[in-house]
């Protein structure tokens, strides 16, 4: 009688937990369909990237459609320059867009053509260059420094941003360019009166948007990194850091820019050397062949300039998409 009571009551627990055996398997073996369903779709994914053909890799990055729309507008453009049909002037409406140019002062792709391969192995012209970007580099690099450096502090103390605020608003109003008299009478007129020049120029550019950026940064994540225990460079590489990136590399771009342009604006009133002085002289001797070329060879320099700072910019934005990365140039 024990026996039967003992059995009756054991065989519904060993039933139920047979039940429960039999539920856990049927669900364990749903879960793995599941998963291999979702590997097998991963892999489809994947095969399905690794069937591009490096062939195709290239042809998307370069954007083939695009870059033969600009080979025809840039042969378009040196067609009509060649013709010299636009030096006749253009009126529309009456108005004169573009005035008539005397054959003195008209430039052709032939003449800068011509310039360049004359000056391919001056080493005169090698030393301008040098001159040039060495103006230019040290200029970025201290403008940009001091920018990035003062951005920072500005950001993110607020009552020492509201003390400094009179001081550089009133500099940033004054034309920089206006300056670079000043400088010469100060530095001389070899490279450190570009430089300061380019220095001034750049440090603006850098500092405004850093220190919006800075001040933009939303409190909260400050206070989430300070409750969970963060030092305070833990903070800025965590927090400050990631939020001023975007901002940092666009100012950079156009700050890379700036600074040869206030290395040659520099060059054009007094220098020893350089690119600048080398296109005023050309100017003045009415040779704008020459003028053309060198104003080609200072936009390609900026282009070098804007690259390596793409460069930079893809390197340490690496988690944002291409719409998210700011720029001034883009190839």
């Amino acid at each position: 009688m024990n026996f039967d009571l003992t059995t009756s009551s054991e065989r519904p627990s060993t039933e139920s937990g047979g039940n429960c055996v039999m539920r856990s398997s049927d669900e364990e073996e749903e879960t793995q369909k599941h998963n291999n369903g979702r590997l097998s779709v991963q892999f489809d994914v994947n095969s399905l990237s690794l069937d591009r053909s490096p062939v195709r890799k290239v042809l998307d990055r370069v954007d083939l459609p695009v870059q033969i729309v600009r080979l025809v507008l840039l042969t378009l453009i040196l067609w009509v320059w060649q013709s010299e049909r636009i030096f006749d002037g253009v009126s529309l409406l009456g108005f004169e867009i573009f005035p008539e140019i005397p054959a003195l002062f008209r430039g052709t792709p032939s003449g800068v053509w011509d310039y360049l391969t004359k000056i391919w192995d001056d080493s005169v012209f090698w030393a301008d260059v040098k001159a040039t970007s060495i103006e230019a580099l040290l200029g970025f690099v201290y403008g940009s420094s001091g920018g990035i450096v003062v951005g920072l502090l500005l950001g993110r103390f607020r009552r020492l941003a509201r003390v400094f605020a009179p001081f550089l608003i009133i500099t940033n109003a004054a034309p920089k360019v206006a300056f670079a008299p000043i400088l010469i009478l100060w530095y001389g007129v070899d490279i450190g009166s570009k430089i300061a020049l380019a220095t001034i120029i750049v440090f603006f550019i850098v500092q405004i948007p850093v220190q919006a950026a800075v001040g933009g940064i939303d409190p909260d994540l400050d206070t989430v990194a300070s409750s969970l225990g963060a030092s305070q460079l833990q903070k800025f590489r965590l927090v400050v850091l990631p939020g001023i990136l975007g901002p940092l590399f666009g100012a950079l771009r156009l700050g890379s820019i700036y600074a040869i342009l206030a290395a040659v604006f520099g060059e054009f009133i007094a220098s020893k050397r350089g690119l600048g002085q080398r296109l005023i002289s050309a100017s003045n001797q009415f040779n704008f062949g020459a003028a053309f070329a060198l104003i080609l060879i200072l936009a390609l320099l900026a282009l070098l300039f804007n690259f390596v700072m793409g460069v930079l910019e893809r390197r340490f934005l690496r988690w944002q998409d291409d719409g998210g990365k700011g720029s001034v140039i883009s190839l």
